[in-house]
Formats: structure tokens, sequence, C-alpha cells
């Protein structure tokens, strides 16, 4: 119990090197995975403006997607960390394709009963006692979050079918990209308004 878990000081460069590796792996996944989950609370930012009722819907609607839909569809695509983890290591890479397509074919009709669940939220609220006014603007703003699911099973089989394979940049560079776009459309808008406020 007292030997120290590095013994010589060539086993510490190999500590060393496997913690670079590591944040090498982890660090694109933990940027990516705040990038995801920024795009809803931006959403529920800018429902604030509205007023107490739409921030509260929205609120609650973004809780109960959370918990009925994303991370339904997450834990079940988190199967392929396994099976891809372990078709990759055997050299069996033909078998990484069609495990990520059976995960979207089984997540598929998932997604369609989350969606007949989704569209009932506001009479779903209304059972559990919530305020009628704040269950049907939940009810109308969830509506409108159905089409993300059938991207977002898609999108974590096939964020797991890269992390696999030790491909972490992309998914960093594609959870960015609406940020970016995002940003300069902000951009040009303020640019247009600049110049249409000086003619």
């Amino acid at each position: 119990m007292e030997e120290p878990l590095v013994h010589k000081k060539g086993e510490e460069r190999l500590v060393v090197i496997e913690v670079k590796k590591q944040l090498y792996l982890a660090g694109p996944l933990i940027v990516g995975s705040l990038l995801q989950d920024v795009v809803q609370m931006i959403s529920v930012m800018f429902v604030g403006h509205l007023g107490e009722l739409a921030l509260s819907s929205a609120s609650i609607a973004t809780s109960f997607a959370g918990v009925t839909g994303f991370s339904l569809l997450s834990g079940m695509s988190s199967s392929l960390d396994t099976l891809c983890g372990q078709a990759f290591g055997a050299k069996q890479h033909h078998l990484l394709g069609i495990y990520k397509q059976r995960a979207i074919l089984v997540l598929t009709p998932v997604s369609v009963v989350v969606a007949v669940i989704w569209g009932y939220t506001g009479q779903i609220l209304l059972l559990f006692g919530q305020d009628p006014e704040i269950a049907m603007e939940a009810g109308s703003y969830i509506r409108w979050m159905i089409p993300s699911l059938f991207v977002y099973g898609p999108l974590q089989c096939h964020v797991r079918f890269l992390q696999t394979q030790n491909m972490v940049l992309p998914v960093m560079l594609s959870s960015g990209s609406p940020h970016l776009v995002g940003a300069l459309g902000r951009g040009c808008r303020r640019r247009h308004s600049a110049t249409s406020s000086v003619s």
C-alpha cells in the first residue's frame, strides 16, 4: 500500500504522455458538448426578453424535452461507445458503419414516439397540475423543437462513431459552426443597420 505508483523516471514520462493523449481527446469533446448545449441556452435567453410567461414556458419545455427526449436518445446511442470501440480495437472497421446505421434505425422510431409525446406536452403538464397558461405555451414551444429530435439521434450516433476512432476535432468544429454562422449574421446585420442609419 505504501509503494509509489510510479517507480522510475521512464514510467513517469509514460504517465505524462498518457495524460497528454487523454487531454487531446477530451478537450475537443468537452468543447463540442458545451457548444451543443449552448444552443438551447441561447434560445431560452432570447425567450426571456418576451416576458415571464414565455420564459417559464420555455424553461419547462426545455427541461421536459431534455428528460423525455434528448437524454433518452443520448443514453440509447451510448451503446455505440462499447460496440464501435470493440470493433475498432479488433480492427473490424466494416462493423463501425453497420453499428452506426443500426443505431440510427433503432433511434428513428423512438424519436417518432417521443415526438408524439411532445405533441401532447401541454395536456401532460396540465395533468400534473401546471398552470394552464404556462402548460399551453410550453406545449407550443416544444412542438417547434420536434424537428430537432430527428437530427439529434443521428448526431449522437455520428459523434460516438467518430469518437471511438479518436476523431474528435470534427465533432468540435461541427458543433461550433452554427455559432460562427450566427456571429457572422449578427455582424452583417450590425454593419447593415449602421450604414442605413448613416445614409
